[in-house]
């Protein structure tokens, strides 16, 4: 059995964010190369931490589905290991299943490149319980669906006999990274990251916004309003992205959470001023979502974007306390 450098892990990975660029990773060639260079020098043995804090210790294997996207990271995988059966009862105790992976459909890898080493942070794109069911059902003889959190599904599904655990990221939040083993970050760190991740995404998001608001024809009324539902998008966004830390449940799918439900989330958590800001975004954000017959004004526009900007910072600074 081939040894790999695992001391020499963060060097490697400050290899691979050099050899790759620090532009996020969504070209799906590049992506099969990036996990198969994790593979090839280190043998998979890396860490991979989740939102939650949860974490593996390797990723044994990677599969990336060129039709769908779906992105498959495997952990553990039995079904054709040979086993006595004294080992496969001791193994059993630990891992009753037989396969452990993960998946989402895959969007970017994103370089974060700092100090002695780099992380890379992972996002997909938004499946309802329906179209996840849809992907797994075909070869299973059982499927079922829990829900682990706002962003994760995790499928339990017999084929050919073997019970299978794969948890389904289902929302287009960074919710995975991917940490060079012996680096020194902990499960708390990744937290840390993917949130801070997370909210500097809406940031850079929201200020490009902003300049494309100032560049506006104050009499283009349907381009302002355009500008404005970005906004509104962005927010959502952030507010989601605020409920999964938080712990707050929603109890519909990505894509059915609209603003009010959010602001209603996360409302009553917040200071009085704070109580404000979202009650004033929301109702300027309806009047440019809405056929309300009033003006178009580029003023209110501008404060809308302002609004969400204050939010978003503010919130970034409150998981980074």
């Amino acid at each position: 059995m081939p040894t790999y450098p695992l001391d020499q892990s963060s060097r490697i990975f400050l290899e691979t964010a050099e050899k790759f660029g620090r532009d996020p990773i969504t070209d799906h060639d590049k992506i099969e190369a990036f996990f198969a260079e994790l593979q090839t020098r280190l043998g998979g043995l890396v860490i991979l931490d989740f939102l939650d804090m949860s974490n593996w210790d390797k990723i044994e294997a990677f599969t990336l589905d060129r039709t769908s996207g779906i992105l498959t990271l495997t952990w553990h995988d039995y079904r054709e290991k040979i086993e006595t059966p004294d080992e496969k009862e001791i193994r059993q105790m630990v891992f009753p299943a037989s396969l452990y992976a993960c998946a989402l459909q895959v969007n970017s890898v994103v370089p974060l490149v700092g100090g002695s080493t780099a992380v890379f942070v992972i996002n997909g794109y938004a499946k309802t319980e329906k179209e996840i069911r849809n992907l797994y059902k075909g070869l299973a003889e059982e499927l079922k669906l829990l829900d682990n959190s706002f962003f994760e599904k995790r499928i339990l599904r017999r084929v050919s006999g073997n019970v299978e655990v794969i948890d389904f990221h289902c929302t287009p939040i960074f919710s995975l990274a991917v940490v060079a083993k012996q680096s020194g970050l902990g499960s708390h760190h990744s937290k840390e990251l993917l949130y801070s991740h997370n909210f500097q995404v809406a940031l850079s998001r929201l200020n490009a916004v902003v300049a494309a608001i100032d560049r506006i024809d104050p009499k283009s009324s349907d381009d302002i309003a355009e500008k404005v539902n970005t906004v509104r998008r962005i927010m959502e966004f952030v507010l989601k992205v605020e409920c999964c830390s938080r712990e707050l449940k929603l109890d519909k799918n990505y894509s059915q959470v609209l603003l009010g439900d959010l602001i209603s989330q996360v409302k009553s958590k917040k200071e009085a001023h704070v109580q404000s800001l979202l009650g004033k975004f929301a109702e300027l954000a309806n009047e440019f979502s809405h056929d309300s017959g009033k003006p178009i004004d580029l003023t209110k526009a501008k404060l809308v974007a302002m609004l969400a900007l204050a939010y978003t910072s503010l919130v970034d600074l409150e998981h980074r306390a």
